[in-house]
């Protein structure tokens, strides 16, 4: 391991936020609002590690349509080795691909990859105080916005393990089922965020300036380009969604469904 943990069984990835989402969704965005944050460690950006798509405006002037920053995990990439199958790797071998991309284990972590959408309860389960931030665009527009900023053309990161177009939608279909699913079961909203309410919301301190940024958007606080979900590791699982016709497993195992507030209530 790249870096030393004083106990790996008890680590758990306070330190850590994971970002989800599909090809397309303008994570990226999520991204670097985050990494304005001067607690965020950013050692895993490179000059190889990035990539600007532009393309033509309506005025016939160049226009950066999206950009990569910093380091992708997953398949075929230089990070997150296996991680197709992350279901099947220990907790020790997925922080040695997690740090292999740092050159320093200090401040927040951020770790991208659209195969965590595949696997969000095992992360939250090994990880249980890491920030999950999971991105949601619909399946049309994230296909469409993929292949707006570069498609198959994009020189970083690797979509090989996506094949061809009709293997990439219906991993955006899956990807995002997932995603939706992990977080209304949760009763955790989708919303747009600004800047400063992100930053609160991943447990970072608002009062600082941003860095990296044009003097218009220390001003403005902007908002991110994609509605989020934050799960912050607090949430408690409920059944409230369940009714009682439903739920023949709940009174096998002894739980009384009581009505309250005009909803079915699970209790023991």
């Amino acid at each position: 391991m790249k870096f030393k943990l004083d106990n790996i069984d008890e680590y758990d990835g306070s330190d850590l936020i994971l970002l989800i989402g599909v090809p397309g969704s303008r994570w990226s965005n999520v991204h670097r609002r985050v990494c304005e944050h001067p607690d965020i460690n950013t050692t895993d950006w490179s000059e190889d590690r990035s990539w600007n798509t532009l393309n033509i405006g309506v005025y016939g002037d160049l226009q950066t349509t999206g950009g990569h920053r910093g380091s992708y995990w997953g398949p075929d990439n230089l990070f997150g080795e296996g991680f197709e199958y992350l279901h099947a790797l220990s907790k020790q071998q997925i922080l040695v691909e997690f740090m292999r991309a740092f050159d320093n284990w200090d401040g927040v972590k951020i770790i991208k990859s659209h195969w965590f959408a595949y696997n969000i309860p095992y992360l939250r389960n090994m990880f249980p105080k890491a920030k999950i931030v999971c991105c949601y665009v619909s399946d049309v527009e994230s296909f469409f916005w993929w292949h707006h900023s570069g498609g198959w053309g994009l020189g970083y990161a690797n979509y090989a393990w996506y094949e061809n177009n009709i293997r990439m939608f219906e991993k955006i279909k899956e990807e995002n089922s997932n995603i939706l699913k992990y977080n209304i079961d949760r009763d955790i909203n989708f919303k747009y965020y600004k800047r400063s309410e992100l930053w609160e919301a991943l447990g970072l301190s608002k009062d600082v300036k941003a860095r990296g940024c044009t003097t218009a958007e220390l001003e403005a606080d902007p908002l991110v380009k994609v509605k989020i979900a934050v799960c912050d590791g607090t949430y408690v699982n409920n059944f409230y969604h369940l009714a009682a016709s439903e739920s023949s497993v709940l009174r096998r195992t002894h739980l009384i469904v009581e009505p309250v507030d005009g909803y079915d209530r699970v209790s023991k």
